[in-house]
């Protein structure tokens, strides 16, 4: 077998990718900034800090990226078969209510000792997806959605569960590389529990399946999902679905029937999946096989 570039290169430590990774966050509000100097009354500035965050990203890792020898087809695996694919996207649905029940699990707490604090990062700085008006309105909107639903699942994919997976696996255990990997991945998002517990399961599903088309293809219909779901309730120009806290608080029972939605997919997960997983990281397995030539 050809040698490990997670295990013989120093250009593809996870240190090193994440100091890339928060590089791009710095050039990225820079950039931003520069703009919304120019564009205070165009939503585009705001739609196009996705895109320069993952461009910036892949150009401060370009070179680690170039010189490690990467096998790309190693790490990305071959594609699954429909069959396969359907039947994992399907676990999307049970993904988007458990993320509903998680933002209740972390915020609805917090609403009642830091309400400020719930009400100026949840409510008030979460992304707007959809934008009604402004200038370049249309625009931005395209743009959101190219970032969100395509590129956001792609580059993040790539990022979370095919370098520093793979890397802090082979530095560490899978154990550990699923637990780190997914509390940056979750920090990288506002429902940061809801992001942990979906990182968790596209790991797993990376790893069982020893595809990364599978968790990239479902982070994209999940995501899509979220598109879908702020357009149908007409979540335009605002950023949460509620204005106060008090209606936030209010709404406590839809978050108590995800929980209740939740759990027995949480156990249904934990017993199809967890239990019965080969627990051997694609680029670090001897064999390549795959599960979409088993019955899985």
């Amino acid at each position: 077998m050809q040698d490990n570039p997670f295990e013989t290169r120093r250009e593809l430590r996870g240190r090193r990718l994440v100091i890339g990774g928060i590089l791009a966050f710095i050039a990225t509000i820079i950039t931003v900034l520069i703009f919304f100097k120019y564009s205070r009354d165009s939503p585009l500035p705001k739609a196009l800090i996705g895109l320069f965050l993952y461009g910036f990203f892949f150009l401060f890792n370009f070179g680690a990226l170039s010189g490690a020898g990467l096998s790309y087809n190693r790490l990305f695996g071959t594609f699954p078969t429909w069959r396969t694919l359907g039947r994992y996207a399907l676990w999307v649905v049970p993904l988007v209510i458990s993320a509903i029940a998680s933002i209740y699990v972390l915020y609805l707490p917090l609403s009642y000792v830091f309400p400020g604090f719930v009400k100026s990062w949840y409510l008030e700085s979460s992304p707007v997806m959809i934008w009604q008006r402004g200038d370049n309105y249309i625009l931005a909107n395209a743009v959101n959605y190219l970032t969100i639903v395509l590129i956001a699942p792609v580059m993040e994919e790539f990022f979370v569960r095919g370098l520093l997976l793979t890397r802090w696996t082979a530095k560490w255990d899978v154990t550990q590389a699923i637990l780190t990997s997914s509390i940056v991945f979750g920090l990288l998002h506002t429902n940061i529990i809801g992001g942990f517990c979906f990182a968790c399961v596209m790991a797993i599903f990376y790893i069982r399946t020893k595809s990364l088309f599978i968790p990239i293809s479902l982070h994209i219909l999940n995501n899509l999902s979220a598109w879908i779901m702020g357009y149908i309730t007409m979540d335009l120009d605002t950023p949460a679905s509620y204005e106060t806290i008090s209606e936030f608080q209010e709404s406590w029972w839809i978050g108590l029937i995800a929980l209740l939605i939740s759990v027995p997919c949480v156990i249904l997960f934990w017993r199809r999946y967890v239990l019965k997983t080969n627990w051997r990281v694609p680029y670090l397995s001897e064999s390549t096989d795959c599960e979409n030539n088993t019955t899985g």
